[in-house]
């Protein structure tokens, strides 16, 4: 006797058997008791969810000798021969491999026919997505008014791919993904009928690895029974599917949360070179850090959360929001570069770093502010300006280390503290006063877009166009040509404007907000080739400025910066 597979002999006969599509299969049953069948069926939905058995249950309810009824009786000689495949009256058609034009004119031509021993001519068409478009088009008329006792039953995973004159003559039925809970029923139903064995993780591991296909579920019960001959376990199952066990999930989960790169990194390695499949692996490290997002078990159903239980539980709260927000967006990006990378390790250890700097990169400011400001030169101020002078005991007070100073600090954070300019609570201005900041702005406005597009790639090409039109306290002005005027919309989107806000906000050490203008050449022409310290402190003297008044210069120059001057609020003092 030939030996048939294990989804082949489960395969439900009626539709009771059915399982997690009851808004599908009563209203067949409800059809059929009533005699108000449809000419026509559209059955879509993921792989394995039961469309071609619905269609086939349908088929012998229809030429059921007991018709009217909502199930086939399964002992009549039609139901016999459709479940056997030796019917004449009911005929699959696979669409993947006859697709074509012609064959969709002979199935035209054979429906003329009446049918032969039952009461209904079905046409079960499979992968229906397939078909070319001239065959569709031949097919429309056919389907729209098929001769009398003829029904089509189209299936497909990809109803988007026919077109809508297809979609608009059927009755459309939508089958769901099954729940692990579901699948995980069937599968102990199914064991216990064929005398096997497993561990309840094998199973709890099974029935999710199948992403809702009953079909993909009983495969991989099949193959894990050929893997082991006594009884299926649950690294047996690991071994079969390549999935990644849940200790060395945590431990990478663990190094990432306490910034440890080389035991992430060794991590890395160890997943990759025991041959585990790389996506099951991110699909499991992503699916921890969307649960880390819960504020408690409540906020969940705990038996969804697939052996991860205690793992999730141990880091929950450990991690803030809007951390674990960035590090899903990151890890479900990296998931899709992995598909089609050839150099997989590349990919995975980037990520890890990407990874740490998510989550601890930004509590600190970020390194080119320390770079540029250690290397400004200090401000000469006079002495009705100078600030007020800080003394040991209000550094103490405050905080604030000196260099060379030991003290229970983290040394990155002495070095963050030290290379920063220290604030002084008085009335008097600090050190970060508005004109310094834009002068900074300005000058180090092609690093700030390096630092945006370290963190946001899609924000800083919506700013890249941008020039810096104004910095006006705590307002800096964009301004766009207007050709990059969908640039200037999307920038000013909340999760954009924000990012760049943030930046500019780590950068001058105050709240800076930004607002994107869009204006003629002329202004942007004009931003671009005045001087920093004019765009910074209009209010500032001519020698001030660094402008140079040169022998023989003439009206034309003095109307270009009475201009610029007149663009950004400054005004022109005379010296004496």
């Amino acid at each position: 006797m030939p030996y048939f597979s294990l989804y082949r002999r489960w395969r439900p006969l009626t539709f009771k058997e059915m399982m997690g599509q009851e808004h599908i299969t009563r209203t067949l049953s409800n059809a059929l008791v009533a005699e108000r069948l449809a000419h026509a069926y559209l059955l879509c939905g993921p792989r394995g969810t039961g469309k071609t058995t619905a269609a086939k249950i349908l088929a012998r309810a229809m030429n059921c000798e007991k018709y009217p009824v909502s199930e086939p009786c399964g002992k009549c000689s039609s139901c016999k021969n459709i479940a056997a495949g030796a019917s004449l009256d009911v005929i699959e058609m696979d669409a993947a491999s006859n697709r074509g034009i012609d064959e969709i004119r002979e199935l035209r031509e054979r429906s003329r026919f009446a049918s032969g021993e039952g009461r209904f001519k079905v046409y079960i068409i499979d992968e229906a997505h397939m078909l070319t478009p001239e065959a569709c088009n031949a097919f429309l008329k056919t389907l729209e008014e098929p001769p009398q006792n003829v029904v089509f039953i189209l299936a497909t995973t990809d109803p988007s791919r026919l077109p809508s004159t297809i979609v608009s003559r059927c009755q459309r039925f939508d089958f769901h993904l099954l729940t692990v809970k579901l699948i995980r029923q069937r599968l102990d139903f199914i064991l216990k009928e064929e005398g096997w064995e497993a561990e309840k993780e094998a199973l709890d591991m099974i029935a999710r690895l199948a992403d809702g296909s009953l079909r993909d579920a009983l495969g991989i019960l099949e193959q894990c029974s050929a893997y082991g001959q006594e009884k299926i376990t649950a690294e047996q199952v690991r071994v079969v599917t390549g999935a990644t066990r849940v200790d060395v999930i945590e431990k990478l989960l663990k190094a990432a949360l306490e910034n440890d790169l080389k035991s992430g990194l060794s991590v890395v390695e160890q997943i990759i070179f025991s041959g585990r499949d790389l996506n099951l692996f991110m699909r499991d490290f992503t699916f921890v850090f969307t649960r880390l997002l819960l504020n408690s078990a409540q906020d969940g159903d705990s038996e969804d959360l697939h052996g991860f239980e205690e793992v999730i539980e141990e880091h929950r709260g450990n991690i803030e929001q809007h951390l674990l927000l960035d590090a899903v967006e990151l890890l479900h990006e990296v998931n899709s570069d992995l598909r089609n990378a050839h150099f997989p390790r590349y990919i995975l250890e980037v990520a890890f770093i990407r990874l740490l700097r998510v989550l601890h990169g930004r509590l600190k400011p970020v390194s080119i502010w320390k770079t540029i400001r250690s290397e400004e030169e200090v401000p000469e101020v006079s002495g009705s300006e100078q600030l007020p002078v800080v003394d040991q005991t209000d550094k103490d007070a405050a905080g604030i280390d000196e260099p060379g100073r030991n003290d229970s600090r983290d040394d990155d954070q002495a070095r963050e503290l030290s290379s920063q300019e220290i604030p002084v609570e008085t009335g008097e201005k600090q050190n970060g006063s508005p004109e310094k900041c834009s002068e900074q702005v300005v000058e180090s406005w092609p690093a700030i877009i390096d630092e945006i597009k370290k963190r946001q790639k899609t924000t800083a090409a919506w700013l890249e166009p941008a020039l810096i039109a104004e910095v006006k306290g705590n307002l800096v002005r964009l301004n766009y040509a207007q050709e990059y005027e969908i640039h200037k919309l999307r920038i000013m989107e909340d999760h954009h404007r924000k990012l760049v806000e943030s930046v500019l906000t780590d950068f001058c050490g105050q709240s800076i907000n930004i607002k994107a203008e869009t204006g003629d050449t002329s202004i942007r022409e004009a931003g671009s080739s005045m001087p920093v310290k004019e765009m910074a402190a209009g209010s500032k003297t001519g020698e001030e400025k660094g402008i140079e008044e040169k022998p023989g210069e003439n009206k034309k120059s003095t109307a270009s910066a009475e201009d610029a001057i007149e663009l950004f609020g400054g005004k022109i003092i005379e010296e004496d």
